[in-house]
């Protein structure tokens, strides 16, 4: 005999729109986490890399303004730093005596002869780490002195030949150093601005991406309560600087939802030690 209340097995409608419901739900739940998730990933994607660019800016020329002057001249009128004030994206440039890798020591000799103006050619005492394409920067009485390019060196003689030619006399005794000069300005020309770094004479090569702000500023003398300027007016005050102010702030390549970059922004002051 047939019964009639034999169990159904399948869902009714009410059911299966119930479980419906339920399931998108979830998943719009489930949507909202993930584009959640997503999108804090992608903030953190911005600060990490804007954070990379300003800690790579500040910590590298940090070292480098902590190295300024080192085996070059202390006194006369040399300049370990100068520069240019543009506003927030200026220009920074020091000069950093080379050293001979072999035994870490100076580069640098002294004239053991005469020279007049108009001559290209020097005798020094020591050879040893000079190179073609090196400036050097050679003393004369008086605490003057000038930077030239080496064009040539003839080890068996132990002369320097300069481009161009002396624009004074140099007596023998005077000091001859071996400089490496880097300058960090910003390329605002692209897509995005980069913080760039030309050694000697060459051409801008990129350092860090990103870097919108370049500001430095200058702190004279021994004077705790002095102010910062934006640049020294002059020789004679680049050769007081005592401390730099550096603030540095890099932006990111993706931008957040809204359309905007994230930017970080970081100051730090620091001692040339050898300006000291």
């Amino acid at each position: 005999m047939h019964n009639s209340k034999t169990a159904d097995a399948g869902y009714s409608l009410v059911e299966l729109l119930v479980a419906m419901m339920l399931s998108g739900i979830a998943l719009s739940v489930m949507a909202t986490d993930f584009s959640h998730t997503v999108q804090q990933r992608h903030q953190l994607n911005q600060v990490a890399e804007a954070q990379q660019g300003v800690s790579a800016a500040i910590t590298f020329v940090s070292q480098e303004l902590r190295q300024a002057g080192a085996c070059l001249p202390a006194l006369g009128e040399f300049l370990a730093l100068d520069g240019e004030n543009d506003g927030n994206q200026d220009t920074l440039r020091l000069r950093i005596g080379r050293i001979r890798r072999d035994s870490m020591t100076c580069i640098r000799t002294v004239t053991v002869t005469n020279a007049v103006a108009g001559d290209s050619t020097l005798q020094v005492q020591d050879i040893a780490g000079f190179d073609v394409g090196q400036y050097i920067y050679v003393t004369r009485t008086g605490g003057r002195g000038k930077t030239f390019v080496i064009s040539d060196i003839d080890e068996t003689v132990e002369t320097i030949t300069i481009e161009g030619s002396l624009d004074g006399n140099y007596q023998a005794g005077g000091g001859v150093y071996a400089i490496e000069e880097r300058t960090y300005a910003i390329d605002g020309s692209g897509a995005e601005p980069i913080l760039t770094v030309a050694v000697d004479d060459g051409e801008p090569e990129p350092f860090a991406r990103g870097i919108e702000v370049f500001d430095i500023r200058y702190r004279l003398g021994d004077c705790v309560d002095c102010g910062a300027v934006d640049l020294p007016a002059d020789g004679t005050e680049w050769r007081l600087v005592r401390e730099v102010e550096l603030t540095v702030a890099s932006r990111s390549r993706a931008t957040q939802q809204n359309g905007a970059a994230h930017v970080v922004r970081e100051s730090t002051t620091i001692k040339p030690r050898n300006l000291l």
